[in-house]
């Protein structure tokens, strides 16, 4: 069949933008039709209708806010009034990435005449949601491909079958009903022995063997534990796409702007372990580099002038302190440092803020992350916590400094992954969880005011539920395109200061904790880097960690989880918490009906408890007790 003779409707979802692998589908699909129809769910945007200029022949406006089906029939009226002799009209969308192979053997295969409708392999069924989560299933979704013949296109079951009422499965309807009418179906490839009734989903590698030149985006985008459960890889799938010709930057960068950035990070496999010896010597040299570094603790500094001179020579390093004493002890020592690597340092006295090192990084060195003159910048810190035992400061320090500046083959290591991953735009450790205790508690209570931030910045990209990826600790290595979207804001000291927190919650805090979401609004993705001796040291915590939390509730990983998410907080396990967990967990109509009473039950009790703590600061007997204790 000749290209004349077809046409594509392509439905897409409603995102605000066109991603980067929907334009190389499109630009895939162009090739062979007379004419492209993209259906869009809602009023267009002027930057997607920019964008698909170009691409596609028309652009037609479905009702509704979400992608429904039914707009596919809006796109076959389009393609009727502008191509009313088309043969055969395919209808696909933006559910899967590709193509990972030229299109026209497949074509070939399937240009036999004797063919009503066809598709290439069997349409997905209701997959299993998680809404509670943060991955609901959309029940009707952009159809993967199915080509529909004049034969078909023109008959009376073709308009009853639009007439027959909404369904969320129409692909799969549409085959098994025209089948049903008389209407000859024919498969290109045959999945019988791969999997009974869902093969894009759970045998995506079988399929690209196959030849099937689509993969499923599901693939990625699904709930982490359910992929863990049936061992779907997303990394290795993605580089049986890359050996197949497939520009993965293109994926990771696109999957950034529309997934959670750990869940990204955890179903694309984005951490690196890397050696110390240089895999590529001159790796990083075409970068210019800088290095911004908020120093608190003079006593230290020798430690992290030692790590800078891992950076190859002729970066510049910008070090900002906010006290006179301070930046006069550091002045004699950065000259002779300086001296002695071949870097440019410049000192910045900054003033005294809660923010400290993130107020003096998107604050007082706004002009450089703000200028292109840098393609990297390392932020790092070096400040006090004497709150911290000595064991968990130490570690903490060794934990960041030794997987961003390990060795001078180390650094040359991470610089290399931003040489051959143009759309890698953060790399920092993963999340810190010996010594502390922040794993489930990521977001610190900061998620609502994240919510508030994103949305005032325009940050679209949904957010992690549980905890975010992010650099805790506050230090990484990044391109400053990637976090434009949070220094394009002016943030002032003041901004990190107790006036502010009712807007922001911690402000320096918040910042480091949306900072991936902030890199996937400009369409960059985040890695995590650790060397082989904390790659040893943190899986083995974590997987006995891990396996002591299981061990009371049965099933795979994504029920207990499930499980335990329905049942709710625990608090401290006393009788309130057991009981409110009984009732969310076996009764969930009764949990919903008395959570109001319950939640102003509870913020009573808070008032009361701090109305107490207040009362006994003052009492005249606390008074007492304390000049006893004093005697």
């Amino acid at each position: 069949m000749d290209v004349e003779q077809r046409a594509v409707v392509f439905g897409a979802r409603a995102t605000g933008r066109v991603e980067e692998t929907t334009v190389l589908a499109l630009q895939a699909l162009r090739g062979i039709a007379a004419v492209t129809v993209v259906v869009h769910p809602g009023p267009v945007p002027a930057p997607v209708r920019a964008a698909l200029e170009g691409l596609v022949d028309h652009i037609v406006e479905a009702p509704g806010e979400e992608f429904s089906s039914e707009s596919y029939l809006r796109g076959w009226e389009s393609v009727q009034r502008s191509a009313p002799d088309v043969a055969e009209v395919v209808f696909t969308g933006d559910s899967w990435f590709g193509p990972v192979a030229d299109l026209e053997p497949l074509l070939a295969r399937m240009a036999s005449p004797d063919v009503d409708v066809w598709d290439i392999v069997p349409p997905p069924p209701e997959r299993e949601s998680f809404p509670d989560e943060g991955f609901p299933v959309p029940l009707d979704r952009p159809w993967l491909f199915t080509a529909v013949r004049r034969t078909l296109l023109d008959s009376v079951f073709w308009e009853r079958w639009w007439q027959s009422g909404t369904s969320h499965d129409r692909e799969r309807t549409l085959v098994e009903m025209a089948v049903g009418a008389g209407f000859r179906h024919r498969r290109a490839f045959d999945t019988t022995g791969l999997h009974p009734h869902d093969p894009a989903l759970f045998v995506p590698e079988d399929l690209l063997e196959l030849g099937v030149p689509f993969v499923d985006r599901a693939v990625f985008t699904s709930y982490p534990p359910f992929l863990d459960r049936y061992a779907i890889l997303g990394s290795e799938i993605a580089d049986m796409m890359a050996e197949r010709g497939y520009p993965l930057d293109a994926l990771r960068g696109s999957l950034a702007t529309c997934m959670p950035p750990k869940a990204l990070n955890t179903n694309l496999g984005l951490l690196s372990v890397l050696p110390e010896e240089a895999i590529d010597g001159d790796g990083g040299s075409s970068l210019s580099l800088a290095a911004v570094v908020h120093i608190s603790d003079p006593d230290e500094v020798d430690e992290i002038l030692r790590r800078l001179q891992f950076l190859p020579r002729g970066a510049s390093v910008f070090v900002t302190t906010t006290e006179g004493v301070t930046a006069a002890r550091l002045e004699r020592v950065l000259e002779a440092w300086a001296a002695s690597t071949g870097h440019t340092y410049e000192l910045r006295v900054t003033p005294q803020s809660p923010g400290r090192d993130m107020a003096d990084f998107f604050v007082g060195c706004r002009d450089v992350i703000q200028s292109d003159r840098y393609d990297l910048v390392f932020k790092l810190h070096l400040r006090r916590a004497p709150w911290k035992t000595m064991n968990r400061l130490r570690y903490f320090r060794r934990y960041q400094f030794d997987n961003l500046l390990s060795s001078p083959g180390y650094v040359r290591n991470i610089l290399g992954l931003f040489e051959h991953e143009p759309r890698l735009g953060v790399v920092f450790p993963p999340m810190i969880h010996i010594g502390y205790s922040t794993m489930g508690r990521g977001w610190a209570m900061l998620q609502r005011q994240a919510e508030r931030l994103c949305a005032q910045l325009g940050i679209r990209v949904p957010l992690d539920m549980i905890s975010p990826l992010g650099p805790y600790g506050g230090m990484w290595v990044g391109r400053p395109a990637a976090f434009r979207s949070l220094t394009a804001h002016r943030w002032t000291f003041a901004d990190y200061g107790w006036r502010s927190e009712r807007r922001f919650g911690h402000l320096a805090h918040l910042q480091e904790r949306v900072i991936s979401a902030a890199a996937g609004q400009m369409g960059y993705y985040c890695r995590t880097v650790l060397n082989f001796a904390h790659a040893e040291i943190s899986y083995t915590a974590l997987e006995f960690k891990v396996d002591q939390l299981f061990s009371t509730t049965r099933g795979w990983p994504v029920e207990q989880i499930r499980f335990l998410h329905r049942a709710g907080y625990t608090g401290y396990g006393g009788t309130v918490a057991l009981v409110r967990m009984y009732v969310r967990t076996n009764h969930p109509g009764l949990a919903n009906a008395i959570r109001p009473a319950y939640r102003a039950a509870l913020r009573a009790h808070r008032i009361l408890s701090a109305g107490r703590r207040v009362a006994r600061r003052f009492s005249p007997k606390r008074d007492e007790n304390e000049r006893e204790a004093a005697t």
